[in-house]
């Protein structure tokens, strides 16, 4: 069971209490004796002295990265809890992410908390996980909040989102693959994507098929709104053992010249070398090496290679512009946010088409919030798209019903 540290205040430092993490979500859900203390800060707003002042000296806060002895420090730390703790400021746009733990509205309401299941968190390797998780669930956090003693205040959101069959972040402590001549480790899978190398014959080695959605397109990236879309972007593990090596290596070496058919047998070979001397072990002989490579192009003589959609993808970036983090982030959070407000606005018209003048009476906000999984302040955010159909609508009805 997850266990976390409550502090009386942002100023005390003291362990307070030790509660369960279902405890400390329950509360964020339901609430509990600080509710009308919150809710009176968030009626202050941000920024202003008597919200700055609640925030600090009268609602209690919770430390999820680490356990401590009996005071918050870095040199007091036990153990890690489990979790790792993203902060979100001035952004309500949350991505689609099988990582995502927990999540719910800050105390300003202008941001959210994010919880992500952890594995082998140590003070030395935070703030390396912190930048990776949020990498790979494409949200930029506060980065003051990226330490290990981090706390956060007690927030309200009855919206609270929670996934228990989230999945882990395992951390291993290699370093990232950089070049098929230095590769090196640092992640749970080695991804190529995004990298090209020259090849013999003068061309670009593909390690993804992203390219292949920007052909004679200037467009700076691509946008699935229905369906994610399945791209080819083979992996391969960290570290293979007896046993499993010539099937793996086989594998991602198919896809490799499923993408790449012009490629050439001494690139492969030289590709080869370097994975074989950093993830194989024991290393592969040269023979069991070269048998794999002639197996992958005996089948591409056959014409008998094909690509492997092996990962899901809502955005596409052009791997022709060079864009930085940052600006795809902001990008994802725009399209992201889109998609969430015209989905939220398309359930709310299904409602109104749908509506029952006879069981129900007029069209109001409780109401389809009643009929709806959104809060009501959701309803209110999104009302005035619908203010004057709904005002028809009502008039009708009440004119046909006196």
């Amino acid at each position: 069971m997850i266990k976390i540290t409550q502090y009386e205040n942002i100023t005390n430092p003291k362990i307070q209490m030790t509660l369960t993490i279902d405890e400390v979500l329950n509360i964020i859900k339901n609430g509990n004796e600080f509710l009308p203390i919150i809710n009176a800060a968030r009626e202050y707003g941000k920024g202003h002295p008597l919200y700055n002042s609640l925030k600090s000296t009268s609602i209690p806060t919770f430390r999820y990265n680490f356990l401590f002895n009996e005071r918050a420090s870095n040199k007091t730390i036990i153990s890690s809890t489990g979790l790792i703790y993203l902060d979100i400021d001035d952004n309500m746009f949350i991505p689609e992410s099988e990582l995502i733990y927990a999540s719910w509205r800050s105390l300003s309401n202008t941001g959210y908390g994010l919880l992500v299941k952890v594995d082998n968190l140590t003070l030395d390797n935070f703030k390396y996980v912190y930048n990776e998780i949020s990498d790979r669930i494409g949200v930029t956090p506060d980065d003051n909040a990226r330490k290990a003693t981090q706390q956060t205040v007690l927030s309200y959101d009855s919206d609270l989102y929670f996934n228990s069959d989230s999945t882990t972040y395992h951390y291993l402590n290699k370093e990232k693959v950089s070049s098929p001549n230095n590769i090196k480790k640092k992640k749970e899978w080695l991804s190529t994507n995004g990298t090209f190398i020259e090849n013999t014959s003068n061309s670009k080695v593909r390690y993804n098929n992203i390219d292949d959605y920007f052909i004679d397109s200037d467009n700076v990236y691509v946008v699935f709104t229905e369906d994610k879309e399945l791209i080819c972007n083979p992996y391969l593990p960290l570290k293979v053992n007896v046993g499993r090596r010539n099937s793996i290596l086989f594998i991602y070496f198919c896809q490799i010249v499923a993408l790449n058919p012009t490629i050439s047998k001494n690139y492969m070979r030289s590709l080869g070398e370097s994975i074989n001397t950093n993830i194989m072990k024991p290393k592969l002989s040269e023979k069991e090496m070269n048998a794999v490579i002639d197996s992958v192009f005996k089948k591409l003589k056959n014409d008998d290679l094909s690509i492997i959609y092996n990962q899901e993808r809502r955005i596409l970036f052009n791997p022709s512009i060079k864009l930085s983090h940052k600006e795809k982030m902001v990008i994802v959070n725009k399209e992201l946010g889109l998609m969430k407000s015209e989905m939220t606005k398309a359930v709310i018209y299904e409602i109104i088409e749908g509506w029952d003048f006879n069981s129900s009476g007029k069209i109001t906000q409780v109401k389809v919030c009643e009929l709806s999984d959104f809060s009501l302040p959701t309803i209110k955010r999104y009302w005035h798209h619908f203010k004057a159909y709904i005002g028809d609508l009502n008039n009708d009805y009440k004119k046909h019903s006196t």
